[in-house]
């Protein structure tokens, strides 16, 4: 009886000595394995992008900060774009594009401040927020249009494809190529990341083809925009025409001879703002909505429609205005207006630059 105990603690034994072997493989394969993660593949480029990946997919503010220099990219990104906006105005003499470029540079560290935290606040809700408030960049307080700078940088509407390759060029620098979509017009292109390796970690710093990027783009879009301003030119023509009639029309029944509107003059310029002006604006847009947008008019479309929805909304608070002599209520109209023609405004920079890109003449609205 004690010899078979003897060979069971025996066995046992060897078993406990397997076991631990086992388990002391297990630990030194993972000891390992994190070496080789961490500095064999936790190092690299390839790690970093994958990360920003998965960051974007989740919504990782931070993370994306953690692998992105947001000012150097940024930085960079506003210069190629500030100087393409005046590459094929050949209206402009070289004197005048230096005094552009010296005014875009003066306010290129609010610009880049406010695009970044715009950026950071659209990662977590997949919302492009429109400056707003005391914002700096709300309408035109800079002398610029910002958010048609945001449309002219083709951010909104550039697209992750893939990860096509990274090259290391140094010990601490390299070039991903990254695969991107216009999602205007379907056209893929193959952007330059540059890439730098910071206290361990590697970062994003620049897109090194970003202006190449543009240049290509941008004839593409303008040829689908310019078929589709050939679309609505007629439609545009004809309400210009009966908008412009309407609005002499109510500058009449608007005029007294003291200033002061009567309770009669009041009813009549609803009755008219009602049966016509906003009647006519929802048919303008009801026959633009019927007519096509091409690829690259799909952004004037849009600001079309915008207009002429801030335009109806200012003029029913107008109406009850009329009706109820509120002043909150005229203010409210005026406000709307004020977004309307800031759009308006906006829509007229679009088809100017559009001619001057293509080099002709025109005066579509």
């Amino acid at each position: 009886m004690r010899q078979i105990d003897w060979q069971d603690m025996l066995a046992q034994g060897r078993r406990r000595t397997r076991i631990q072997r086992i388990v002391g493989l297990i630990v030194t394969a993972a000891i390992l394995g994190y070496v080789f993660w961490y500095f064999f593949y936790a190092s690299t480029p390839e790690y970093t992008l994958n990360q920003l990946q998965q960051a974007f997919k989740t919504k990782d503010q931070a993370a994306i900060e953690k692998y992105c220099d947001m000012e150097s990219i940024t930085g960079r990104a506003y210069d190629d774009l500030t100087r393409d906006m005046f590459a094929h105005d050949s209206h402009l003499t070289t004197e005048t594009k230096v005094m552009f470029e010296t005014f875009y540079m003066k306010i290129k560290p609010q610009v880049v401040s406010e695009t970044n935290s715009l950026i950071l606040d659209f990662i977590p809700t997949g919302k492009w927020d429109v400056p707003s408030g005391n914002n700096i960049l709300k309408g035109r307080q800079l002398g610029i249009d910002y958010e048609y700078l945001v449309e002219r940088s083709q951010l909104r509407n550039t697209e992750f494809v893939k990860i096509d390759s990274v090259r290391k060029s140094g010990p601490n620098e390299a070039i991903a190529k990254i695969a991107v979509k216009d999602t205007y017009t379907g056209t893929l292109f193959t952007l330059n990341v540059l890439m730098t390796k910071r206290d361990g970690n590697w970062k994003v710093c620049e897109i090194k083809n970003y202006r190449d990027y543009l240049d290509f783009l941008s004839p593409i879009q303008e040829k689908g925009l310019n078929k589709y301003m050939d679309a609505t030119a007629d439609v545009i023509e004809k309400y210009d025409d009966i908008l412009d009639s309407q609005q002499t029309r109510f500058k009449k029944l608007d005029k007294s001879s003291d200033g002061i509107l009567t309770a009669s003059m009041r009813t009549k310029l609803v009755s008219y703002i009602r049966s016509d002006i906003i009647p006519a604006l929802e048919k303008r847009q009801q026959e633009l909505d019927n007519i096509p947008v091409n690829d690259g008019g799909q952004y004037l479309a849009a600001q079309r429609k915008e207009s002429t929805k801030l335009t109806v909304e200012s003029w029913r608070h107008f109406i009850e205005a009329l009706e109820s002599d509120s002043p909150d209520e005229f203010n409210i109209a005026k406000s709307y207006q004020k977004d309307a023609m800031d759009i308006d405004y906006r829509i007229d920079d679009v088809v100017k630059n559009t001619a001057i890109s293509s080099g002709k003449t025109s005066t579509i609205p």
